[in-house]
């Protein structure tokens, strides 16, 4: 028999989605999680081990879906009787040379998603974007959910493609969706060190002598499912909110890891000669192995630039406290150093 009224997650078996699955599966909410037929629960598992959950329990719990966000007919079999949805899937990439995956999967998965729900008569629908699809003040100032993007900035694939998918939502809510998005920092918290931001954990542990002179801003990745949970159950509905718990610059954020594996700090700044040279090494020699590069020139200079983000805006809608950066780091490193990892 069909469920009714349940959640609808999107990226359920990745580090942003993972964390969500778990937070609606505690709140007691019926969830249904797409998945696709390649996907790995390796991940997923880690995550229930932070939790102290059950992967069985769970897994038993959860409805699983098989689909593609780029298949709309289904997703309109998927969705139907959905009363909100989580969309945290997503492609993260910064080499120009996957920029159609990037944009098919970020904006035209978007676009599906938000249209299935149209058509489904959805009541809520919360979209993780990311801070990338925000204007940027060149570091004079912060940067909030009104700064605007200037058309003489150069952003990168992976920015456009998130700034666009803004849109789509943007575009559902003025047909009726009620919509939330979320745009988290550089998403840090317990979680495999071998992909994505915790790669960070894992180079350091190994030993990373060069940081950036660059600042950004973090976040826990609790955070954003708390935030997330909480901004759908108060109805703040047709809102962007940045999720920023601290902004810190390259050096001091590889020193905090570093201390909590007790390895030694980056001693040496990397200058923009040298990384962009590595850069066209890495892309070179990567993409001769057939593998997509760890290092990319849009990758380059996103590390070199530096932005502050204001999160006022949620702290004031909630009063909502953000997780210390220093417990976020600590709890990462405890649970990569607790399971081996």
């Amino acid at each position: 028999m069909a469920i009714h009224n349940f959640v609808f997650l999107t990226g359920s078996t990745g580090f942003v989605g993972g964390h969500f699955l778990i937070h609606l599966y505690h709140s007691g909410r019926r969830v249904r999680a797409l998945i696709r037929t390649s996907s790995s629960f390796d991940e997923l598992r880690l995550i229930c081990d932070y939790y102290r959950q059950s992967f069985d329990e769970l897994f038993a719990a959860v409805e699983w879906v098989y689909g593609n966000t780029l298949d709309y007919i289904s997703l309109c079999d998927l969705l139907n009787g959905a009363e909100e949805v989580f969309h945290c899937a997503g492609a993260v990439s910064f080499d120009s040379g996957n920029s159609r995956q990037l944009f098919q999967t970020n904006i035209q998965g978007t676009s599906n998603m938000v249209d299935a729900a149209l058509k489904c008569s959805v009541k809520r629908f919360c979209f993780i974007s990311s801070i990338s699809a925000l204007g940027n003040t060149k570091g004079q100032d912060f940067i909030n959910e009104e700064t605007a993007r200037q058309s003489e900035e150069i952003y990168s694939l992976y920015s456009d493609s998130k700034f666009r998918s803004e849109l789509e939502v943007w575009r559902a809510n003025s047909e009726g969706l009620d919509t939330v998005i979320l745009n988290p920092g550089v998403v840090l918290g317990p979680g495999s060190p071998r992909k994505g931001s915790l790669l960070l954990f894992q180079t350091v542990q190994r030993g990373m002598p060069f940081y950036t002179n660059a600042t950004t801003g973090y976040i826990d990745v609790r955070d954003i499912c708390r935030a997330g949970i909480e901004l759908m159950e108060k109805g703040l509905f047709g809102k962007r909110f940045i999720l920023v718990s601290e902004n810190v610059s390259n050096k001091e954020l590889l020193s905090m890891i570093a201390s909590e594996f007790s390895v030694k700090p980056p001693r040496y700044q990397a200058g923009k000669t040298l990384l962009q040279l590595s850069a066209c090494l890495s892309e070179n020699i990567w993409k001769l192995m057939g593998l997509e590069p760890k290092l990319t020139r849009d990758l380059v200079r996103i590390v070199q630039s530096s932005s502050k983000y204001s999160s006022q805006k949620i702290e004031t809608a909630l009063n909502f406290q953000f997780t210390p950066l220093c417990k976020t780091i600590h709890d990462t490193c405890f649970f990569i150093k607790e399971n081996g990892l």
